[in-house]
């Protein structure tokens, strides 16, 4: 009897096991969070003015756009793939939007007309991004062009008519409603930062808690095993490249509300690389993430963005020093996976 009461765990053994396999479990998420907190305190005591009101309602306003982009990045690596399109979709859409609240909504128009049409301009965007997705969809899960090259040809097309329609100007002369978009707050809180917390909420019940998530992540993980499993990988790939493009297009909008203008040119030197920078800083692989995770992974790159901005503001290559301090985090970031994993797979 003696015998089998010393066989069973104690409470404190079994609390010490589910702590242990919550830190293994949620690794990435913890050391994203002890790295975001560790630079808001380090800007905060060494900036005046980073925890101003004033700075942090302007990261809530800056940060969506990349954060928006980077959830379309991100559920295209889950299956494997990469989707360079997103922010040549971004500007197209907006573009094209633009050009339509420009040229058919007059500048007499009352109040209620100026609203429908701009609820037109959103139908439009919506569209135009669904459009796209599709035509990355199709190339790559029907014609089996590989995600990197079909992807980067739609960047190009995309561009093109965007460069087409606008003759490479930037368009502007927007009712001073689509502001309320991008440069508003409701009950303090920026707008675009609203939207972008609503739609990680989706997206992380889409990829957890629905089918859909399921064989998104099926695919990635083993892609022959999904097509035995009966999964119609053709119509996932073609699913999940629309939602991407719908998200960049979403993302046009807040651009469009934020600066009053749209351009063919807006963010190509540096949004690809930091939605790309910012799913691998998050862990995202093919078959593996976290929507949090990449949420997480956004604020960091804000914070310190931000707080790099205003330490080195006036100080000549700035700007190259900020890139610098993004690379020099995301090695360490790899540097402390490897090792956490080089200690798991020996334990």
């Amino acid at each position: 009897m003696r015998a089998d009461v010393n066989q069973q765990p104690s409470p404190t053994r079994n609390r010490l096991l589910s702590a242990f396999e919550f830190v293994s479990h949620h690794r990435q998420t913890i050391l994203l969070v002890v790295v975001f907190v560790a630079l808001f305190t380090f800007f905060s005591m060494t900036e005046k003015k980073f925890l101003t009101p004033r700075n942090i309602t302007s990261m809530g306003f800056q940060l969506p756009e990349i954060g928006v982009l980077s959830l379309a990045m991100m559920i295209t690596i889950l299956t494997g793939g990469i989707n360079l399109s997103v922010n040549a979709t971004s500007n197209m859409a907006a573009v094209i939007a633009g050009l339509y609240l420009v040229k058919f909504v007059p500048k007499e128009a009352s109040e209620s007309q100026i609203w429908f049409a701009l609820i037109i301009a959103m139908l439009i965007v919506l569209v135009v991004g669904l459009v796209s997705g599709l035509l990355n969809g199709f190339l790559i899960g029907y014609i089996r062009v590989p995600p990197i090259l079909a992807t980067l040809a739609t960047m190009t097309f995309f561009t093109g008519i965007s460069t087409g329609l606008t003759g490479g100007a930037t368009v502007t002369g927007f009712p001073e409603q689509v502001a309320i978009i991008g440069s508003e707050t409701f009950i303090g809180v920026p707008i675009p930062f609203i939207i972008f917390f609503v739609l990680t909420v989706l997206m992380y019940i889409i990829l957890t808690r629905t089918s859909f998530g399921f064989k998104v992540r099926m695919l990635g993980t083993n892609p022959v095993a999904a097509n035995f499993t009966g999964i119609d990988t053709q119509g996932v790939l073609l699913k999940v490249y629309a939602l991407s493009g719908i998200l960049s297009s979403i993302t046009g909008v807040l651009i469009m509300g934020r600066t009053m203008s749209a351009a063919y040119e807006y963010g190509t030197t540096t949004y690809v690389l930091l939605t790309i920078l910012i799913a691998v800083l998050a862990g995202v692989v093919p078959g593996f993430g976290s929507v949090v995770d990449v949420f997480i992974a956004v604020l960091i790159l804000q914070v310190l963005s931000s707080g790099f901005t205003m330490q080195l503001a006036g100080i000549r290559g700035s700007s190259f020093f900020k890139d610098f301090a993004w690379g020099v985090l995301l090695i360490l970031i790899f540097i402390i996976n490897y090792l956490a994993k080089l200690r798991t797979s020996r334990g």
